[in-house]
């Protein structure tokens, strides 16, 4: 049971450590200076790619059995659904606004087209994390028993992560190596 919980814990943990990367090249557009594309890119792939249809399942499938067991989640389990699906939806768009950019020849300078919606994305999901920590995450641990943890490991999707876990995908090796700097 707290395996699960510790599990998705640490994967906030490293979420927030991309959306650092990622603020801060922010930071360096809104400054006018050239931020990374494509190291954007390749977060922006990994949110939508990993987190939003790995992590995400998983925390919904525990949302479905907290509210079983607890009415008064119900409203709460809704938002954060709805949330999942809204940060999906901006982040698929923010990850095309950057591929797209990376391959024009021209580069998109206004702070409005890439710090803007790069910016809401960061904020929308630190919050959503905060509120399923605080919230949620906690009730699981004190409602939810075993059946329920295994019942949650053999409905949803499991697969190595390609940033954090033991073998790195070639195409995240940029993004480690700012992770280490």
């Amino acid at each position: 049971m707290e395996n699960e919980i510790f599990k998705l814990r640490k994967e906030h943990v490293n979420f927030k450590k991309l959306l650092d990367l990622l603020d801060t090249q922010l930071d360096l557009l809104h400054r006018g200076k050239a931020p990374d594309y494509q190291l954007m890119t390749d977060i922006l792939y990994y949110m939508t790619q990993y987190s939003d249809l790995i992590h995400h399942p998983r925390e919904e499938a525990i949302f479905t059995l907290l509210a079983a067991r607890d009415s008064s989640v119900l409203e709460n389990v809704a938002e954060l659904t709805k949330q999942h699906h809204t940060l999906g939806e901006s982040g698929a768009r923010f990850y095309e606004k950057l591929e797209n950019i990376i391959n024009s020849e021209s580069e998109i300078k206004k702070l409005q087209e890439v710090e803007t919606p790069g910016r809401l994305y960061s904020f929308i999901l630190r919050s959503h994390m905060d509120k399923e920590e605080q919230g949620v995450f906690v009730l699981a641990e004190k409602l939810l028993n075993e059946d329920d943890w295994k019942k949650i490991k053999t409905e949803t999707q499991s697969k190595p992560d390609p940033i954090f876990g033991e073998a790195i995908e070639d195409r995240f090796h940029l993004v480690c190596k700012r992770l280490e700097q």
